[in-house]
């Protein structure tokens, strides 16, 4: 592929050869163009310098970082160790995502609703029978939550039945409990949750979780014909290009897997090895937790969000559909404590009141996190922050702080570079360099 753009064919050359040979401090970094983000260039080469020394306190074993903004990725950084291998951090390491696969199965509804075949406001009872009734039990609401209950018998019928909106919002309602968790495929999990009483009114109140999220890939494979796996593979991943996003950690190449971990003592050792167990069974994926992706592969599924619900051509969502996921969709619904700042979209959480961790953003960003992994994008400032790491413990924060803080002083007026995100020499770039951070198995 022949790269147009000189500056930036040698800072693409400068992360290729960092990565391949495996830096001995530990860092690999690079600015990918030559500023045509409008941001300071100086400023960014500073985040692998933060980041390090996160990793040097003891506070991290090792993060790969990327910063993009007006679709245009601006820095990337490796810092810190492979906690088996003990080889320097590789742009190329492979995440588990945790909790933020959820945003997957909202947008995967969404792409049904764009296609007529599903409505936001639909009662789920109208699509999945067995919820038709559904009982309420708010007064013996956290027995049911972690036992489930006896018997419904007596009680109150929902006044306001589910809808697919509440199983995308955490307003559902629904709790985990021991035939939940028994389940041993989507659709028994979601026929579990018809026959457990509501912890509470939907739409009334707000937590977090993960059970109205297998009853909605319950409708995306009824309504799609494919099993939910499938059809994330083919309508999003391929669509999208996300070369380096699996199901299951065994299909991961063995050198790219990247545990999660945990401090004891003065060490870190992994705490998980292989695939989550869901709900005890482990009979079927994860749609809530169960994904692994790398840096690269996240910056083009919240890039397509930023973009309006395109990539590279290719519309996954529409304008609305997007609008959508990403406002506030919990409304006077009883938060959470700790969620005082921001509130829930569709699987999404929004900044309501920028403070504290999200000082640096505007009112209206919306990301998610999980495993110690943290992801920002800011509509406002058309810019995304991605912080990957896999720790359990400790203030896994800090390394977005350090990047939202270091990035935020390195966003400067657009300039009239003549070298725009839509340009020839940047897509050729930019394609050789997602080439790179997305081998196929190899």
């Amino acid at each position: 592929m022949i790269l147009t753009h000189p500056i930036l064919f040698l800072s693409i050359i400068t992360l290729l050869c960092g990565t391949a040979l495996g830096l001995q401090t530990g860092a690999t970094a690079a600015n990918v163009s030559d500023g045509g983000h409008g941001m300071d260039e100086e400023a960014l080469s500073q985040i692998s310098e933060k980041l390090q020394a996160i990793v040097d306190s003891g506070q991290s074993s090792g993060m790969v970082s990327l910063v993009a903004r007006n679709g245009e990725i601006a820095s990337i950084n490796a810092v810190g160790w492979h906690v088996w291998s003990k080889e320097p951090m590789e742009a190329t390491a492979v995440f588990r995502c945790a909790s933020m696969s959820k945003p997957f199965v909202a947008a995967s509804i969404m792409m049904l609703v764009d296609e007529g075949k599903l409505q936001l406001d639909d009662l789920v009872e109208d699509h999945i029978p067995e919820f038709k009734g559904q009982k309420v039990d708010t007064v013996n609401r956290y027995q049911v939550r972690f036992r489930g209950a006896r018997s419904s018998d007596g009680l109150p019928t929902a006044q306001h039945p589910l809808t697919i909106r509440t199983l995308l919002n955490h307003t559902d309602g629904l709790p985990v409990t021991r035939s939940t968790k028994a389940a041993k495929t989507i659709k028994g999990r979601a026929l579990a949750c018809a026959k457990n009483p509501l912890m509470w009114e939907p739409g009334s109140r707000v937590l977090y979780g993960g059970e109205g999220l297998h009853v909605a890939a319950y409708l995306v494979e009824k309504y799609s014909g494919l099993p939910y796996t499938e059809f994330v593979q083919t309508r999003i991943l391929d669509s999208l290009g996300m070369k380096s996003t699996w199901f299951t950690y065994k299909d991961i190449p063995e050198d790219r897997r990247l545990p999660g971990h945990r401090k004891r003592k003065d060490s870190w050792e992994p705490f998980f090895k292989g695939d989550p167990k869901i709900g005890g069974s482990g009979h079927y994926f994860a749609v809530d937790a169960g994904l692994y992706s790398t840096a690269g592969d996240m910056f083009l599924w919240h890039q397509m969000f930023l973009n309006g619900g395109e990539y590279g051509g290719v519309r996954l969502l529409s304008e609305k559909s997007v609008r959508e996921m990403t406002r506030n969709q919990t409304g006077d619904a009883q938060l959470d404590e700790e969620m005082k700042n921001f509130v829930w979209g569709l699987t999404w959480k929004v900044v309501h009141e920028p403070e504290g961790i999200t000082a640096g953003l505007s009112k209206g960003s919306f990301g998610k996190g999980g495993a110690g992994n943290s992801i920002w994008a800011d509509p406002s400032t058309k810019t995304l922050y991605i912080v990957m790491q896999n720790i359990s413990g400790g203030d896994h924060t800090l390394g977005m702080q350090a990047v939202l803080k270091t990035a935020g002083a390195a966003l400067t007026a657009l300039a009239e570079t003549g070298f725009a995100p839509d340009s020839e020499a940047y897509r050729n770039g930019l394609a050789f360099l997602l080439e790179t951070l997305q081998p196929d198995g190899s």
